[in-house]
């Protein structure tokens, strides 16, 4: 039963390292619809929707490897990883940063203000956040929840200082993401003095890591790549045919299905080492076990969490965007189908990464991708209508599940469907438990 309590702690612990931000983040959200016009807030949200494309190709491929490579207790094996990972960082980011400024100077993207100002903008903040992302890989990779969950609150306090500026300041795009690097470069700054990450660890990198961590890297980075064209691709194809208004009006329900990310967030920062440490030991009973658990307690929140959302529906959207979108309710309850297929798309996701076999997560990610894409553009060409754009995202996700179980079942880690069983009977046996425990 202790153990049970060590692990309902630390789960807590991870729950509240994305519940916080997601709360501070979506309150954010409510002050700044309130404040701005639909132009400027769609305008917005194709910068921050790129923002996050970017961050997550420079530096998610490497936050993963690092994870991956870096669970291990000898500390000069770590330190030597973490150099490399810097210099592979760093050598991207100044990369992409010359190619961005370059394409910010020549106006290529002039008529759209969101990709225009993101190229001038990014080609610095792209540096900034390199040391914030290799911080959250160590702390990921020894469990430091505590440090997680401060500096996930700390930088979603990023977009609630640029609500704040705009409720009093009003302010246009370039304001908002000026706002927003100078204050990721204060965040950068504190992590650095409170020694939480070392840049200077560079100079311990090795070519044998550095080309063990590519290895890793090439193919969980085209993953990420293509996950991330998965969640942006609907906000750029309504912004290019429907304009940034109909955008900002997307965003409403899209910003609601955040809370639906935060178990898995959680989950997933505590399931991803451990499945990562079962497969380096070779323990492929540990793993399966561990998938099951993870799972099961995904499932456990979300099941009577998305019937409760069903009912709400329409008070929840109110609330976020107020009466000039209470018409986005429709949209929300398609995203509420794909929040009940979420788990098991991304805990095969992790699972497949973990197993460090990249390669097969690129390949389910590459055809979700060609799903969504294609569902989008069928959606917007033929109904103009948002709510089958979300239902894209439907399609997309089942697509993931289905391909992820059926690949786990290829490397015999995973038998596919006596998995159910098993995630059944380990539900029921947790809730006993817990039960048990409060009676006593």
């Amino acid at each position: 039963m202790t153990q049970t309590r060590n692990q309902i702690t630390i789960q807590a612990l991870a729950f509240a390292s994305q519940l916080l931000p997601a709360i501070i983040g979506v309150g954010s959200f409510m002050l700044l619809v309130r404040a701005t016009t639909p132009v400027v807030l769609g305008e917005y949200i194709v910068y921050l929707t790129a923002v996050v494309l970017f961050e997550m190709v420079k530096s998610g491929g490497l936050q993963s490897a690092l994870v991956m490579r870096v669970s291990t207790d000898n500390k000069e094996h770590q330190l030597r990883i973490i150099g490399s990972a810097y210099w592979l960082g760093g050598l991207f980011a100044i990369a992409v940063s010359l190619i961005l400024i370059t394409l910010f100077f020549t106006g290529v993207f002039a008529k759209q203000p969101g990709i225009q100002v993101f190229c001038g903008w990014y080609a610095v903040l792209g540096l900034v956040t390199l040391p914030l992302h290799i911080a959250e890989a160590e702390g990921v990779a020894k469990q430091d929840l505590v440090f997680l969950l401060l500096l996930r609150v700390s930088q979603s306090a990023n977009a609630l200082i640029i609500a704040i500026y705009s409720y009093f300041r009003g302010g246009d795009l370039k304001d908002f993401a000026t706002v927003h690097l100078l204050f990721t470069l204060c965040l950068m700054l504190i992590i650095l003095v409170l020694r939480k990450t070392n840049p200077l660890s560079v100079r311990y990198k090795t070519i044998e890591e550095i080309k063990a961590l590519f290895k890793l890297i090439k193919y969980t980075l085209a993953t990420l790549a293509t996950t991330n064209i998965l969640k942006s691709a609907d906000t750029f194809l309504i912004s290019s045919f429907m304009g940034p208004a109909a955008v900002a009006k997307y965003a409403i329900p899209l910003k609601l299905t955040e809370f639906f990310e935060i178990p898995l967030r959680s989950l997933s920062t505590t399931a991803f080492p451990q499945l990562a440490a079962k497969n380096n030991e070779g323990d492929l009973l540990g793993f399966k076990n561990t998938f099951v658990q993870y799972i099961s307690w995904a499932y456990m929140l979300y099941i009577p969490g998305l019937i409760l959302t069903l009912f709400v529906a329409p008070y929840l959207v109110l609330i976020i965007g107020g009466k000039q979108y209470a018409d986005t309710t429709p949209i929300f309850m398609v995203f509420i189908l794909y929040g009940l297929l979420l788990p098991s798309d991304r805990m095969t996701g992790i699972s497949l990464d973990a197993l460090q076999k990249p390669a097969l997560n690129f390949r389910k990610v590459f055809i979700m991708a060609i799903v969504n894409i294609l569902a989008d553009l069928a959606a917007i060409y033929f109904t103009h209508r948002l709510e089958w754009v979300a239902f894209a995202s439907v399609l997309n996700v089942l697509t993931g599940a289905i391909l992820g179980f059926t690949m786990l079942e290829r490397t015999n880690c995973l038998p596919r469907f006596s998995v159910w069983k098993e995630v059944s009977e380990y539900s029921f046996s947790f809730a006993r438990k817990v039960i048990a425990q409060k009676n006593k």
